[in-house]
C-alpha cells in the first residue's frame, strides 16, 4: 500500500513538472534594428519567450514582417510569411506581474500551411513562443549580447529553416481503414457536416511514397484551397498526397454526387431523399474522370430513423 502510495506521489511530481514551469518576467532589454523597444516577455529555462502577435506588431511594415491569425475550424494559429499584419489593441501591452500561471501549450501552429511544432507556454492564457524558433523559421534576426544583457531583434529578412531536420518525401497514395470510418447519427441529429466530421474518424491511414516506402499518416482539411491533405506523423518527414472532396449519397439503389465545400446542410442535402429508411453520406474522390465508378470512398456516415442504441 505504502508502495502505491509513493509511486502516485512521483507519478504526480513528474508529470506536474513537465507540464508546468516556472516563468520570470525577463529583466533583459529588446531592441529592434538597434532602438530599444518595450515588448514583455518571459524567462524559462534560460530560453526568451514572447507572444507571437506581439513579435508580429512589432515586425509589422518591416522587410521581416509576418501575418498572425486563428483559425477557428482548425482550432489553431496560423503563420503566414512576407504578410501584412494590423496590429490589435492588446499587443505589445504590460503584463500582470501579480500572478503567473505558466504550462506547456498544446495549441496547433501552422506556418505557411506546414504543421510545425514549436517550443511555446500557455502563460496567463497567452500563448508565447521562443524567440530564436520564431527567428528562425519565419525568417528574421535574434542574437543576444552578454555584456548588455540585451536581445537583439532585425527587421532584415533571413533564410527560414526547419527547427528539425527534416527529410522531404513524395508520395504516390494513401489507403486508410475505409470499412471501420464509419458514424452513425438519427435524421435531424446532425444538421450540418464538415470535412472534419469525415476526418475525425479516419483510422489506420498509410501513405506509399515514389520509392516504396510505407508511412503512417493523418489527414487535414485545408480550408484555403478546399482540399484533404495526407501527411506523414511526426515532423521529420515533409510531403503531401491531397484530393479534391466529393460526396456521394446514397439509399438503396439511388445514388447522387455533390461537391463538398467546407460545410454542408444535410436535410438540403437530402431534400430528394426519404427519412423512412437509412442512408449515407460518404466522402471521397474520384480517381479519374468524374464518374461514379471511378468513385473512391474515403469516410462515411449513416443517417437512420431508428433511435440509437435501439436495434
Amino acid at each position: 500500500m505504502k508502495k502505491s502510495i509513493i509511486l502516485s506521489i512521483l507519478l504526480t511530481f513528474i508529470l506536474t513538472t513537465s507540464v508546468f514551469a516556472g516563468a520570470n518576467i525577463t529583466d533583459q532589454d529588446v531592441t529592434l534594428d538597434g532602438e530599444k523597444v518595450e515588448i514583455a516577455g518571459y524567462n524559462i529555462n534560460g530560453n526568451n519567450y514572447f507572444k507571437l502577435r506581439d513579435i508580429a506588431a512589432l515586425l509589422s511594415g518591416t522587410e521581416a514582417e509576418f501575418d498572425v491569425s486563428y483559425n477557428s475550424m482548425k482550432n489553431s494559429v496560423e503563420i503566414t510569411r512576407n504578410a501584412h499584419y494590423e496590429k490589435l489593441p492588446t499587443d505589445l501591452t504590460k503584463v500582470d506581474t501579480t500572478e503567473i500561471n505558466s504550462k506547456k501549450s498544446s495549441q496547433k501552429v501552422y506556418l505557411d500551411n506546414e504543421h510545425v511544432v514549436f517550443s511555446s507556454y500557455s502563460i496567463n492564457n497567452n500563448n508565447y513562443f521562443k524567440l530564436r524558433d520564431l527567428g528562425k523559421t519565419i525568417g528574421f534576426y535574434v542574437d543576444f549580447d552578454e555584456k548588455s544583457n540585451t536581445i537583439i531583434v532585425k527587421s532584415e529578412k533571413t533564410t527560414p529553416k526547419d527547427l528539425i531536420e527534416t527529410e522531404t518525401v513524395s508520395f504516390k497514395s494513401f489507403a486508410t481503414d475505409v470499412g471501420n470510418n464509419i458514424t452513425k447519427y438519427e435524421f435531424d441529429k446532425k444538421e450540418i457536416l464538415t470535412p472534419d466530421d469525415f476526418i475525425k474518424q479516419m483510422q489506420r491511414i498509410v501513405l506509399l511514397s515514389k520509392d516504396e516506402r510505407q508511412f503512417s499518416g493523418k489527414a487535414e482539411y485545408n480550408e484555403s484551397n478546399n482540399t484533404v491533405e495526407f501527411s506523414a506523423l511526426g515532423t521529420k518527414i515533409k510531403g503531401k498526397i491531397y484530393f479534391d472532396p466529393k460526396i456521394k449519397v446514397e439509399q438503396g439503389n439511388k445514388k447522387d454526387f455533390f461537391d463538398f465545400n467546407k460545410s454542408i446542410n444535410v436535410n438540403e442535402l437530402i431534400k430528394d431523399f426519404s427519412k423512412d429508411e437509412n442512408l449515407t453520406i460518404t466522402m471521397g474522390y474520384y480517381l479519374g474522370d468524374e464518374k461514379p465508378e471511378n468513385f473512391r470512398s474515403i469516410s462515411t456516415i449513416e443517417f437512420t430513423n431508428t433511435p440509437m442504441g435501439i436495434e
